[in-house]
């Protein structure tokens, strides 16, 4: 099984932008970052501070993760320079809720693998909230490494 990555389009662009400003803020309410009343314009504010100019913010790139014909999920990536290197950071990478468990994740993750060569890029990281297992289970078998841990503990 293969996935492509193709350059998303103003339509999925938009569609994708204000989706993910609220699963974002859901996932920080979850997380016990942010209240419920204040999360999406928090989260709002983030994504206009990271994408400004939409599609064209430089050192970002929004794909839609294709199977054949069908739009099966989006990725986000911002690329930098590091001490003469290449580093990719995943932002957001979102199958559609009917396409998990199927194996498209793994797939996506060997495209994004496969189009980071492409483009000389040393490495890839990303953030996973602690509370979503299946990815954090998935990001291990597929090779990556916890690189710090943030920890709470609630007191009331």
């Amino acid at each position: 099984m293969s996935v492509k990555l193709a350059r998303m389009n103003e339509e999925a662009f938009n569609q994708y932008y204000n989706s993910a400003i609220q699963e974002y803020a859901n996932e920080h309410v979850k997380a016990g970052n942010w209240g419920e009343e204040e999360a999406f314009d928090k989260a709002k504010k983030q994504f206009e501070q990271l994408l400004p100019d939409g599609l064209e913010t430089n050192a970002h790139v929004l794909f839609s993760i294709m199977y054949g014909n069908e739009t099966i999920g989006t990725l986000w990536l911002n690329i930098k320079s590091k001490q003469h290197e290449k580093h990719a950071f995943i932002y957001d990478i979102k199958l559609d809720d009917k396409q998990r468990g199927k194996g498209y994740g793994k797939a996506t993750m060997i495209a994004i693998e496969e189009y980071a060569k492409s483009e000389n890029i040393n490495q890839i990281s990303l953030h996973v909230f602690a509370h979503n297992e299946r990815a954090f289970a998935l990001y291990e078998k597929m090779g990556y490494k916890a690189k710090s841990y943030n920890m709470s503990k609630r007191l009331s």
